[in-house]
């Protein structure tokens, strides 16, 4: 059985949803019978391009095993919208990709089928099979990247999850965030990202259930410490509950 077949056997109560982290931003959530993935980084694409950058640990999962009902692309940055990994997966064709604009143009290039493309934009929401997605405004962090997009998941049974994507900060962004249980916001504070107090600023108005901090493992030069993010959570609102889950291990609520 491989890893994936373990997580599409994961038993869950009808009320609950659960999520696994891949490392960088990517996740895989199931919910009433749902599988979504989110940028899911599962190569050393962006090793190979600039070196400095190569992955700290081996990929969690090979993309040939990953299998989605729903695969989500924020934006068209190679840890993010990663050919190496859409090249490998193999249901493609069964899927249904969202991304933004010039993020959907990107996945038709590189053999996604213009079938299965639905592009969300930021104020946009769309409806497949019980899971309701809603594009949300993010602030891009470069100019190849204006369409970036947050994205906001509502499952059947209600559980919700807000991604913010890359994104810089601004008072746009903290009044466009949703009402969503799970927060998945960057903290890596480098290249434009928010970093950990802005991440925090965020959760502490948008007041979610849980917040979980990404953008912070995979290459050395774009690290932050998660712990960080916790003890100011603390600090700013002690009600947002920080999980920081380890990479494959599932976060059920």
């Amino acid at each position: 059985m491989t890893k994936m077949d373990g997580i599409l056997k994961c038993k869950l109560p009808r009320s609950k949803a659960a999520l696994w982290f891949l490392g960088q931003a990517g996740y895989i959530i199931r919910a009433s019978g749902k599988t979504v993935v989110i940028d899911p980084y599962l190569s050393d694409s962006v090793g190979r391009v600039a070196p400095d950058f190569k992955r700290a640990y081996p990929v969690p999962l090979k993309p040939s095993e990953l299998k989605a009902d729903v695969f989500i692309v924020t934006h068209d940055h190679l840890d993010h919208l990663d050919p190496d990994t859409i090249k490998a997966y193999r249901h493609r064709d069964r899927t249904v990709f969202i991304a933004p604009r010039l993020a959907a143009k990107k996945l038709l290039s590189i053999g996604v089928p213009a079938s299965g493309i639905w592009r969300l934009d930021s104020g946009e929401t769309l409806g497949f099979a019980g899971v309701s997605i809603t594009g949300i405004y993010a602030v891009p962090t470069s100019a190849d990247v204006v369409d970036t997009t947050g994205y906001f998941i509502e499952f059947a049974n209600g559980r919700s999850v807000y991604h913010t994507s890359d994104t810089a900060f601004s008072d746009v962004l903290v009044a466009a965030a949703p009402k969503a249980e799970v927060l998945l916001a960057c903290i890596n504070g480098k290249w434009g990202n928010l970093n950990v107090f802005q991440a925090v600023k965020l959760a502490a108005a948008m007041k979610p259930k849980y917040a979980i901090p990404n953008h912070y493992d995979v290459m050395a030069l774009n690290c932050e410490n998660p712990e960080a993010f916790r003890v100011f959570m603390k600090t700013e609102n002690p009600d947002v509950k920080v999980v920081i889950p380890k990479v494959m291990e599932p976060f059920v609520w």
